[in-house]
């Protein structure tokens, strides 16, 4: 399942359906969305994101994000709530109900 999040967020990528780096998060925080936050952010990113955002998931550490989108870093992933951002929520739940 795991697999299917990261080719799905390559995919969001690809097809400019997401924004990477929290400062695009937070010009988009009137937008409905969530954020993929990566393990290893900072604690000064946790926070930020925690205050500003009512939904995120912490997966994956920054360099595995970078690696799916082709950037070296990226601690943070913002999607909007459309057909495809829906999508990879359920798939995240999902894979969250497993443990």
């Amino acid at each position: 399942m795991i697999e299917k999040i990261k080719n799905l967020i390559q995919i969001g990528w690809k097809g400019r359906l997401i924004k990477i780096s929290l400062e695009e998060a937070l010009k988009s925080k009137n937008k409905k969305g969530f954020i993929i936050l990566a393990e290893d952010s900072s604690e000064n990113t946790k926070k930020k994101v925690i205050n500003n955002f009512k939904e995120y998931y912490i997966l994956f550490k920054k360099e595995e994000l970078g690696a799916l989108i082709g950037k070296k870093e990226v601690a943070v992933i913002f999607v909007p709530y459309n057909k495809f951002g829906i999508n990879l929520k359920n798939l995240i739940q999902s894979y969250f109900k497993q443990f």
